[in-house]
């Protein structure tokens, strides 16, 4: 009886979870969701990308935080309905499920602020997508160190498995019956559950704690893997890499991950599978590179698409932004000459950013500073800095173009500019710059103290 009841009560205990810390009063509490809302925003507030839901929600920020923490806290929020929409990723044509950023975005990132560092502590070690301090270039890392320390063998044999459609393919209740192994509060559950049933099917692409959730996922056949076989798993996303010393070792894991996929997971995989080895000659192809025993390169379509690039772009800023984007990813292999050979240059620290002019539509300097009137500088001591002549102006003068001068100053180390018409000021200004006497300091002056216009000169 006595061990009757441990194992009730050790059922009981899986059944519950295991994390008691995580309480859902920590998800709606204001500190949170402030957090939470710094962290949603980010990339959504520059002037070119100000997000619409941003926009909105900064109307009456205390209002809708107030909103969120009542809906949370008496447990009425529901998930907004989502929009799906088609987005062209590396010839693939992916479903992007959309949410307004009021208030699901924000409750997304205040759940994952709560749990995320639980969640992580469970994660298999070799898994890399979308977890801090990992990535391609840590799981590239592990890959070469693997094969470093096992080209002994003299070869090494490697599988590639893909499942198919792998986001919209996850049974939601398996996903949500693992987060319960993890999460004991009602709460949390109830709001991981909202985030799972977002999509009739599966999981939806692009929402917060999809990533986190897919990853905790795979945790499991990653490790029964390695419990049963000799091979090392590597996770990226749904590719997974196998790879071994012996090949039958690597067959069996790949045969029990087709069993595991099918009959734990449900997960149908791609049906191509073939073994291939790795030696001085053979490559293993695993997140972006290539993989060799004496040395690692790029990609053979990411190698043709650069030069591709750098072969068609004219403009220098783009040629700048395709080459640092290139050399993130050539630093990390033996890349140099191929960097080399297409940039021509000879080291990775010779490309320096074009510099340019800013200019007009008609292609005169904007001067930089801000834009007030010139009275504000009469009888002040300033630095004359430069000058600009027949600068289109928004204002007309007897129904024809108005053509102004704009003068840039600097007072107490600020820079300001103002417009000016006046004969004399202009006249004074196009005598200064023929003789190339910019920057002087001088004391602005107006002669017309009376009423009319301002007549301005320099002292």
């Amino acid at each position: 009886m006595g061990q009757q009841a441990q194992c009730i009560e050790l059922q009981e205990y899986h059944r519950c979870g295991k994390n008691r810390k995580v309480t859902f009063p920590m998800v709606f509490n204001m500190n949170n969701l402030r957090v939470a809302d710094k962290d949603a925003r980010k990339g959504k507030t520059s002037p070119k990308k100000y997000h619409k839901g941003v926009r909105q929600f900064d109307i009456n920020p205390d209002k809708n935080f107030q909103h969120i923490h009542d809906i949370l806290k008496n447990r009425e929020y529901h998930t907004s309905a989502p929009v799906i929409a088609e987005q062209r990723c590396d010839n693939k044509v992916r479903l992007l499920t959309k949410l307004p950023y009021m208030p699901d975005h924000i409750i997304h990132h205040a759940l994952m602020l709560v749990t995320y560092n639980i969640m992580k502590r469970y994660y298999y070690y070799d898994s890399y997508a979308s977890i801090e301090g990992k990535g391609m270039h840590f799981a590239a890392k592990r890959v070469r160190r693997y094969i470093d320390e096992n080209k002994d063998a003299g070869r090494l044999y490697w599988i590639k498995r893909d499942f198919k459609k792998f986001y919209h393919n996850i049974d939601q209740q398996k996903a949500y019956n693992l987060l319960c192994r993890l999460f004991n509060d009602d709460g949390i559950r109830y709001l991981f559950r909202e985030a799972i049933t977002v999509c009739y099917h599966g999981l939806g692409i692009g929402l917060f704690p999809i990533q986190p959730i897919a990853n905790l996922y795979t945790c499991d056949m990653c490790r029964e893997v390695m419990r049963f076989f000799d091979v090392r798993i590597f996770m990226y996303c749904d590719d997974t890499l196998i790879i071994g010393r012996d090949k039958k070792e690597v067959w069996k894991a790949n045969n029990y991950i087709e069993w595991y996929a099918k009959n734990v997971m449900e997960q149908p995989l791609h049906e191509e599978v073939g073994m291939q080895i790795i030696d001085d000659r053979h490559f293993c192809d695993f997140v972006g590179y290539r993989f060799y025993f004496n040395r690692v390169l790029l990609r053979k379509s990411m190698k043709e698409k650069f030069m591709r690039r750098m072969h068609n772009l004219k403009n220098p800023m783009l040629r700048y932004q395709v080459a640092t984007s290139y050399k993130g990813w050539l630093k990390h292999c033996d890349g140099f000459n191929f960097w080399c050979r297409v940039m021509g240059i000879k080291s990775f620290k010779d490309i320096m950013m074009p510099k340019f002019e800013e200019v007009d539509g008609e292609g005169r300097p904007m001067l930089k500073g801000s834009r007030v009137s010139a009275s504000i500088f009469v009888g002040r001591e300033v630095i004359f800095r430069d000058v600009v002549f027949e600068v289109r102006s928004k204002y007309q003068k007897n129904g024809k173009e108005r053509r102004s001068m704009v003068v840039q100053v600097e007072d107490h180390g600020q820079l300001f500019k103002f417009f000016s018409d006046n004969p004399r000021l202009k006249k004074v200004m196009e005598y200064i710059k023929d003789n190339n006497e910019f920057p002087f300091r001088g004391t602005l002056k107006n002669l017309n103290q009376g009423a009319g216009f301002p007549d301005y000169t320099i002292e």
